[in-house]
């Protein structure tokens, strides 16, 4: 009887879980689907947090301290919410791309009547906090010092003092607002190759991969080019370093393959790919993954999808992976979990990705999630995803969710190499995008904080953010008095003050904000779901403002001072407070 109970009760946990596994898959692609009704996915993604609310309690008997993809959700959800019809109909994806197109025909040039200058960031506000999201960290291939980053709404940026500095010329191009990654001509590096649109998010559109010959100067369409309106992801870029004309392109609608240097291109395999790798010194075996792994030995022409010792795809929303120089036989693939994105497994492969089997990781238990330990449960592995190993040793791995980890026994265990809050750990900010190595030690990270980079295999990290102009702005306050003084709220890099140089004031995501019209010494600002914050002394010390509000805030809370009565305030949670 005890038997019976017992498998009764693991058979309804099960269906359970699989009815929240649905959802969880179900949203994600509902919000990047163009033509997915707003309010059905809104509905789809709070069945799907009910349901996963309810699975934990019923595991463990506690509420548990974050959804995943909940955050992410939430910014969408914000973005869209204005922007869409009354019975849900989203709003056309390739409406700016238009009026770009048209302004630019009429041959118009930018107005100096404004008198607009400059103010920063020029470096990281002091006090913490970051630049804004990278999604992918390249490297000139003759000249190691100039180092790109592409962002997801910020353009392609240029450094070429290793990262001291930053510079772009993307502002105007309007197809180039976000990118996910870039490949340079091995015989002439000033033939490249960009990916438009951002991968990870979807904040920006991609309408195809561009291609200059002057280095980066300009840029002109090539034979893949999407309207936007298809909403296509561009995710990786390769080009076949024997025959350089040769360029293949993993996308959410298949993998492409050029022969002509980018003239023409032709889909050689359907799916959606979100990571592709040469086999090390072999660029005619390539493999590619999404939700499962294909493998080609004939340059990209053809492609075979590798079962073995791989998990199914049902249960995994997104794979990546990594090779090494050092063993060019092996293969590593880091998957994330199709139900709670986290930790799903490790499989390595040591036949050149013919056969996988699960690396037994015997700590921790999740490399994926928030915890320093690794003891939590779940990730954000459909939006940050990373693994790479060592150039010069195949068994050293790092992998990259919201914090960094390494392994040095090729995944049998794992180190916290990197931490979102310096707990335990370095800190490096939080949601990883892509990881690098240059040499054995050295190694760098995009990440939602900017680009960080390590020269003793994690012992130590730099920032090297400052310079990169790509926050993303959800709040905006200037005084009434002082042209130097104003105060803004950045999507996952804080409450920031400027008074005459940046300073870091609150973390998180940082929201409204708005100064005194009557005192510069008071000013607000707040962040996610209605935490409110106050300071009376210009923005040196803050407390918190929301004393009595028995309500939770939105995503965004929107409340303001009174525009006659001075320090008189207004809040908006599910009633308007004062």
């Amino acid at each position: 009887m005890k038997i019976y109970f017992f498998f009764r009760a693991l058979l309804l946990s099960l269906a359970t879980l699989f009815v929240s596994h649905l959802f969880a898959q179900d949203w994600i692609k509902m919000m990047q689907d163009q033509s997915a009704n707003f309010f059905e996915t809104q509905k789809t993604f709070y069945r799907y947090s009910d349901n996963y609310k309810a699975d934990y309690r019923r595991v463990t008997g506690k509420e548990p301290l974050r959804v995943p993809g909940y955050k992410q959700f939430k910014r969408w959800e914000y973005f869209m919410l204005p922007r869409i019809s009354q019975t849900g109909e989203r709003f056309a994806p390739d409406a700016v791309w238009n009026e770009m197109k048209k302004y630019n025909e009429q041959n118009k040039t930018l107005t100096t009547n404004g008198n607009w200058s400059f103010i920063g960031p020029s470096s990281i506000p002091s006090g913490g906090g970051g630049a804004g999201r990278v999604n992918f960290v390249r490297f000139h291939p003759t000249v190691p010092t100039t180092v790109y980053v592409g962002s997801p709404s910020g353009g392609l940026w240029k450094s070429t003092d290793g990262g001291l500095s930053w510079s772009t010329n993307t502002d105007r191009l309007s197809q180039v607002i976000g990118c996910t990654d870039i490949a340079f001509d091995p015989v002439n590096p000033n033939i490249m190759y960009l990916a438009t649109g951002d991968g990870d998010a979807g904040d920006t559109y991609s309408v195809g991969l561009l291609k200059s010959t002057d280095g980066g100067n300009t840029w002109n369409t090539t034979g893949l080019s999407f309207a936007v309106t298809n909403y296509c992801k561009i995710h990786k870029i390769l080009i076949n370093p024997s025959s350089v004309n040769i360029i293949i392109v993993a996308t959410t609608q298949g993998i492409y393959r050029s022969l002509d240097a980018g003239v023409t291109f032709t889909q050689v395999q359907g799916g959606s790919f979100k990571d592709m790798e040469f086999k090390p010194g072999d660029p005619n075996t390539i493999y590619a993954c999404g939700s499962s792994f294909y493998k080609s030995t004939d340059g990209g022409a053809t492609w075979t999808q590798i079962t073995s010792g791989l998990p199914a795809s049902a249960n995994v929303w997104r794979c990546a992976i990594a090779v090494s120089a050092a063993n060019s036989t092996m293969v590593y693939v880091l998957a994330a979990s199709a139900s709670d994105y986290g930790f799903y497994g490790l499989y390595k492969s040591i036949d050149n990705g013919t056969n996988f089997s699960q690396v037994t990781v015997s700590s921790p238990s999740n490399i994926l999630g928030w915890a320093p330990d690794g003891s939590d449960a779940g990730g954000q592995g459909w939006y940050d995803l990373a693994i790479a190993a060592s150039p010069t040793n195949a068994d050293e791995i790092v992998a990259g969710g919201i914090n960094i980890w390494r392994s040095t026994n090729g995944g049998s265990s794992f180190s916290l190499n990197a931490q979102w809050y310096g707990g335990g750990a370095p800190y490096v900010h939080a949601d990883i995008h892509d990881l690098v190595y240059t040499s054995g030690t050295t190694i760098y990270a995009g990440c939602d904080g900017g680009l960080f980079k390590t020269v003793n295999s994690g012992a130590s990290w730099s920032d090297l953010s400052s310079g990169l102009q790509i926050a993303q702005m959800y709040g905006f306050a200037q005084s009434a008095t002082n042209p130097n003084l104003l105060i803004q709220g950045w999507q996952d890099n804080g409450t920031n003050l400027y008074n005459g140089s940046w300073t870091q004031v609150l973390g998180g995501d940082g929201m409204q904000t708005f100064i005194s019209w009557n005192s510069d010494n008071n000013m607000w600002g707040s962040m996610y779901y209605g935490y409110l914050y106050k300071s009376t002394n210009g923005g040196t010390s803050w407390n918190y403002a929301d004393g009595g509000i028995t309500e939770t805030g939105g995503w965004i809370t929107h409340w303001q001072e009174d525009p006659v009565t001075a320090n008189t305030l207004y809040a908006c949670f599910a009633n308007v407070w004062k």
